[in-house]
């Protein structure tokens, strides 16, 4: 080694003892330096992580301020809202104290007008009670003389009643004897017809088909409606008809044949009528326009 250099060169002899030591004092030259390295490495890291952990923070805190801010202004938007809605109702109810307070004015008004013509009426009302009184007064006087004259007139009544009494009583001892006399021509006229009949008996002959001209109503009932048919002297067969079409029909024959009409009733064992029902049938068509009744 010259002048504190490692002499390199090929050859060169040199102490053996010298070379450990000189590369151990290079390597802990170059650990130190290393450490150094990493020792500024790690304080830089660890301040970085420090301002990292702060930003963040500084970041969460901004972004939950923000929340918060975001939060406090939907609150504040509600509730400016809110306020606007509540405006518009106190205006509204405003109006309609407006409103209400006009449609008051007007009914005061009207109640002035009102107590006016009231107390008006209420002097009429005086004066017409002033006239009342005295026109009472005068019926009064008016009643008092009535009263005497419907005394009077109800006294009459009585006696009247008296007599009306008495007429009622005679009325019907008459109306009593009527009744029986009544009873006595309805009797007789009961007797003259039977007597009439059995007369008619005796001296008119038989009712009989013979020379006549026949016709044939034949009544049933089904389903509780009378059922009517009529077979002329020249019909084939039975027609079913109403009762307004058979009266017509028994007239035309009636004015054609006169007194040669022979009317026969006819009742099948089904017809469903009873015997009265059959019975009015057939006086009612016999008398009408059978030969036999018309004499």
């Amino acid at each position: 080694m010259q002048d504190g250099f490692v002499d390199l060169r090929i050859g060169h002899e040199q102490q053996s003892e010298s070379f450990w030591p000189s590369f151990t004092d290079i390597m802990t030259v170059i650990m130190l330096i290393f450490l150094l390295a990493m020792l500024s490495l790690l304080i830089k890291n660890m301040d970085l992580v420090a301002q990292l952990r702060a930003s963040l923070a500084a970041e969460r805190a901004a972004t939950e301020q923000a929340q918060s801010t975001s939060d406090t202004n939907a609150k504040l938007n509600m509730r400016l809202h809110q306020l606007e809605e509540e405006r518009a109702m106190l205006q509204l109810k405003l109006l309609n104290l407006n409103d209400e307070n006009s449609r008051n004015i007007a009914r005061l008004q009207q109640s002035v007008t009102a107590q006016q013509a009231l107390q008006q009426a209420l002097a009429k009302a005086n004066e017409q009670k002033l006239q009342l009184q005295q026109q009472n007064s005068t019926l009064q006087t008016a009643q008092q003389t009535l009263q005497t004259q419907l005394q009077q007139r109800e006294a009459a009544l009585q006696q009247q009643q008296q007599a009306l009494d008495t007429s009622n009583n005679q009325l019907a001892a008459l109306q009593q004897r009527y009744d029986l006399q009544v009873e006595k021509y309805q009797h007789l006229n009961l007797e003259h017809n039977d007597l009439l009949v059995k007369y008619n008996k005796l001296i008119r002959p038989a009712r009989s088909a013979v020379g006549k001209v026949v016709v044939l109503v034949r009544y049933s009932k089904h389903q509780g409606k009378l059922k009517a048919e009529i077979r002329g002297p020249n019909d084939p067969a039975y027609q079913t008809v109403s009762e307004a079409v058979l009266h017509r029909r028994l007239d035309a024959l009636k004015a054609q044949y006169q007194r040669r009409l022979y009317v026969r009733i006819v009742f099948p064992d089904d017809s469903g009528l009873s015997y009265a029902e059959a019975w009015s049938i057939t006086e009612s068509l016999l008398n009408q326009y059978d030969y036999y009744y018309q004499q």
